[in-house]
């Protein structure tokens, strides 16, 4: 049996665990209500710029579109953009991805040499540097930690390097969270747009274009790709800060349910250090006696 103050000790160690994993799981309850409203904004002003952007394709004569350098592919070169955390203790949010990630390119080996590998989040960097086989497109890793000005940039960096054909195609690798808190690993084109997903679409408008269709498309398709990246930025976090939370929560009632068998053990050893010395002492007696 443990000594009744090693058993105390452990359970002061026990306390202090509970206090940290509840409040890592408050702070995510916080950052998630966050990012769940600036996700909500992102989504209106995407969906009100894609219902243009659509409209416009769809007047667009299909000719055109496909000589657009935003629509056409070009080369063997792919660029995979992979959303990972900076910090663990997430759960499976980061093994999801890697996993994925393993079990796509262990089928096609060939694919190494035609892949690159852009981490968002310091894990993703860890992650691709350990693995020697896979090519990083950059040796620095970027924060997951975005906002609007960063998305900018880095949207504009890939529609260079994606104009100037250095890719011929740009992937996102990102967590997205599904009903019942349940997380599903997605790979999304980025870049070149795919206009067969836009032809089913119906024009419910008519439109006057100045100073020309082909410039105003040009306009828009940044502004369009920025949104989308936020947009999956956000859910990115969410499905990370979900995790992170069930998570927490998990260790709080696993450290909740060690402290009680703590309890118990220290109670039983206090009980059976005091019979012991009541046993002596009336052994003590009847020797007097």
């Amino acid at each position: 049996m443990s000594n009744p103050k090693e058993i105390k000790r452990r359970i002061l160690s026990t306390e202090s665990v509970i206090k940290t994993t509840e409040a890592m799981k408050m702070i995510s309850i916080v950052e998630l209500r966050k990012t769940k409203k600036s996700l909500e904004k992102v989504r209106n002003y995407l969906d009100s710029i894609k219902s243009i952007f659509f409209d416009l394709l769809l007047i667009e004569n299909k000719k055109n579109i496909e000589k657009n350098q935003f629509f056409s592919k070009k080369g063997k070169i792919k660029l995979f953009i992979v959303f990972t955390s900076d910090r663990g203790l997430c759960g499976t949010f980061n093994s999801l991805i890697f996993s994925k990630i393993n079990s796509l390119f262990k089928r096609e080996e060939k694919l190494h040499n035609e892949c690159l590998f852009f981490p968002i989040g310091k894990k993703g960097f860890d992650f691709l540097c350990k693995n020697k086989k896979y090519n990083i497109y950059d040796q620095n890793w970027i924060e997951s930690n975005l906002f609007y000005k960063k998305v900018q940039f880095l949207v504009s960096e890939l529609i260079f390097n994606f104009l100037k054909r250095k890719f011929s195609s740009i992937y996102l690798i990102y967590n997205h969270l599904k009903k019942s808190f349940l997380q599903e690993v997605v790979i999304e084109k980025f870049l070149p747009i795919d206009f067969k997903n836009f032809r089913k679409k119906t024009l419910e408008f008519s439109y006057i274009l100045e100073p020309s269709q082909e410039e105003i498309i040009n306009f828009i398709i940044p502004k369009f790709l920025n949104t989308k990246l936020l947009k999956i930025f956000f859910e990115s976090i969410i499905a990370e800060h979900t995790s992170r939370m069930i998570s927490m929560h998990k260790a709080t009632e696993n450290a909740s349910d060690l402290k009680q068998d703590l309890i118990l053990n220290y109670n039983k050893e206090r009980q059976t250090a005091i019979t012991k010395e009541i046993l002596e002492i009336i052994s003590g007696l009847e020797s007097l006696n």
